[in-house]
């Protein structure tokens, strides 16, 4: 029997603003040329407004993961870099497109057609974090997500990620120690990441609550 090689890679979608597309360079972009300074793969995909966004997701995203696992003696493993605005109810495009945390699900199955499993995400945006949103008490919505859970500078979430990728390609680093070492480099301690199996827990625990403590909305009817 042949052993599978996992074949990690980082599928960048990058949406800037536009005073970065005048200048003609973007954060996404200097982290795709660092990743692959340090021979880390990374597919980069510019996407400026909905129509660009959803094909990276629904067809680059699962032609990337072909080109990445060939056979099946090679497993694919896409960590979904989503570079762009980020609020508390979802992300903007450059063009001023929005995407709530429900419609970037939808997106993210493609990732579960692909692969059939869900995905490693990594939020580079102010409040990513918010993205845990996209799980609720029946579906896990990520495997992993990574993010910061309020304003982050373009500086921090660059070295961050940098850091982050490094420790996990090359130091064998879990993800708890990955992410420690995003804090360390970037000098912001808001970077977290959360597991999609509990947060879907945790969503179950707090609607079943509400069915025992108050199951009627309204004042229970008489009988």
């Amino acid at each position: 029997m042949s052993q599978i090689i996992n074949k990690p890679f980082v599928f960048l979608v990058d949406s800037p603003n536009h005073n970065d597309l005048y200048d003609g360079y973007s954060i996404g972009m200097a982290l795709r040329d660092a990743l692959r300074a340090i021979r880390i793969p990374c597919f980069y995909t510019l996407a400026t407004c909905r129509e660009n966004f959803q094909a990276a997701l629904n067809s680059r995203l699962p032609e990337a993961v072909r080109q990445m696992q060939p056979d099946a003696s090679t497993n694919a493993i896409p960590f979904v870099h989503l570079c762009m605005h980020g609020s508390q109810p979802g992300v903007g495009l450059t063009d001023g497109s929005f995407f709530g945390w429900a419609e970037l699900r939808s997106l993210l199955l493609a990732h579960n057609y692909a692969k059939g499993h869900d995905p490693y995400v990594c939020m580079a945006s102010c409040n990513g974090f918010n993205a845990t949103n996209m799980a609720n008490a029946f579906d896990t919505a990520f495997n992993i997500l990574i993010g910061n859970t309020g304003a982050v500078f373009q500086s921090d979430v660059t070295v961050a990620y940098m850091s982050f990728y490094n420790h996990l390609f090359y130091k064998a680093a879990n993800f708890d120690q990955a992410v420690q070492a995003m804090r360390h480099a970037s000098g912001d301690h808001n970077f977290y990441y959360a597991i999609g199996e509990q947060v879907k827990n945790q969503r179950l625990y707090e609607m079943q609550s509400q069915f025992v403590f108050n199951p009627w909305q309204n004042p229970q009817p008489s009988f």
